[in-house]
């Protein structure tokens, strides 16, 4: 019941191997990635060609993070997956994993609004992003991503509204989803309000980095899957032309 998940992580974890969880999330011994649940989250969707890669005879192990709520309560999580027809082997490995971390714990004064973290991630491999999702507590308010490219060239990717309720999924169409080539750094800005709003449990309070409901958190959930040097080349290519299509075809009647 999402009454009592702050959120869920799911792993594929081989053979008879088990992992304990330390609580930590980012436990490189929990098996391989799956899918993680959040409050109002709906599902992770990846595009045609790509997905999970799920092992034959891999158990899943489940990690949960619950919040009280007061009272004595069942939980019924279940996890549900799509698998591509037999024989069809998807060209690429899709991935997702918490990237942007701040760089320094948060300091979030009681009362203040608008308090900004940083947090980066290098790409060694050329890729695209298929989807984001912000990942922040009651007190965050928006988030943006934008990529460093090698050339020091900078180009903002996203801005969403954050509301703790709906940790929503944001999945790029094809031809719009982020590219970009190896040594490529991902920059996520965060932004939290600790003013007094219907939200924030107690904004005399301050907040700092922690896993509680009541602490804060301020990174990203991306998805994306590699690409080799010739892919992203003709990947690039094929866009470039696109645009250069868009901007030299005129509408009947328009000079060209």
């Amino acid at each position: 019941k999402t009454a009592v998940v702050h959120h869920l992580l799911t792993y594929a974890v081989e053979g008879d191997e088990d992992a304990d969880s330390n609580g930590d999330d980012s436990n490189a011994e929990a098996g391989e990635f799956l899918n993680e649940f959040a409050v109002g989250k709906n599902g992770d969707v990846f595009p045609e060609g790509a997905g999970r890669l799920l092992k034959a005879g891999s158990k899943i192990r489940f990690d949960f993070h619950y919040h009280a709520v007061g009272q004595e309560t069942v939980d019924q999580s279940q996890l549900g997956i799509v698998f591509y027809p037999k024989g069809y082997a998807p060209k690429h490995v899709e991935y997702s994993k918490q990237l942007g971390q701040p760089t320094e714990p948060l300091d979030i004064p009681g009362g203040s609004g608008f308090v900004r973290s940083d947090g980066y991630q290098r790409f060694n491999r050329a890729g695209k992003i298929t989807a984001f999702q912000p990942h922040m507590h009651t007190r965050g308010k928006r988030q943006c991503i934008e990529l460093i490219y090698p050339d020091n060239k900078t180009e903002q990717i996203s801005c969403v509204d954050f509301t703790f309720n709906w940790h929503i999924v944001h999945v790029y169409a094809d031809d719009a989803a982020p590219i970009y080539p190896p040594g490529t750094v991902l920059h996520v800005i965060s932004w939290h309000d600790n003013s007094a709003n219907k939200i924030n449990p107690d904004p005399r309070n301050w907040v700092g980095s922690g896993n509680r409901t009541i602490d804060e958190m301020g990174f990203a959930w991306i998805s994306w899957y590699d690409l080799t040097d010739d892919e992203y080349k003709a990947e690039l290519d094929a866009r470039k032309g696109s645009k250069k299509t868009l901007t030299t075809t005129a509408s009947p009647g328009q000079p060209q």
